[in-house]
């Protein structure tokens, strides 16, 4: 009995990396479903016995970072002060971003999966509170963009050659601290 479930679980795991790696080269709009089957040497069928729809597929892709974030703001809530809470998310999302490098660009940089989360419930209400917590309840224009200029560009910095010769502890430091300074907590 345990040895179909594993089989499945495979199976759904070469679609998930497929996927993966062709919505990251391709984008997700321009990503099939038939093209992920063709990819993966399934048939469409096979592909939906896993999926029904494209969406679906995407939020399976992107769930471990999906489900981190909001273990960051949980620790980020456990800090007394506004600077140990953005450090908490800003560290987190850090994190998230060096660990889960190919599926963070994917999250961060697609207008498809812009579209998608934004009709998330908990997507938005992990936004809403997690701005809330870090920026407090009416925060200027200048600090809200500053948040959102740090979580849209983490996938850049990721990629630009000038980060390659820092190490991971200087790497984390160098985007800390240009966090920091725009959400004006330096």
């Amino acid at each position: 009995m345990s040895a179909v479930p594993s089989r499945r679980r495979t199976g759904r795991d070469q679609l998930l990396a497929v996927a993966l790696r062709l919505f990251a080269r391709d984008g997700i709009q321009a990503t099939s479903l038939q093209d992920i089957a063709d990819e993966a040497g399934v048939t469409k069928a096979g592909l939906y016995y896993h999926y029904k729809t494209k969406d679906e597929i995407v939020l399976d892709v992107l769930r471990p970072l999906l489900d981190a974030l909001p273990a960051v703001t949980r620790r980020a809530e456990a800090h007394r002060t506004r600077t140990a809470r953005v450090d908490e998310v800003l560290g987190g999302l850090i994190e998230i971003a060096l660990y889960e490098h190919s599926g963070f660009a994917v999250l961060m940089q697609d207008p498809y999966l812009t579209r998608l989360l934004g009709q998330q419930e908990s997507m938005r209400q992990w936004w809403d509170g997690t701005s809330t917590l870090i920026l407090g309840p009416d925060p200027d224009p200048q600090t809200r963009i500053g948040l959102a200029m740090f979580i849209n560009g983490l996938a850049g910095a990721g990629r630009d050659p000038a980060m390659t010769p820092l190490d991971d502890r200087s790497r984390r430091q160098a985007l800390l601290e240009c966090g920091r300074r725009l959400l004006r907590c330096d």
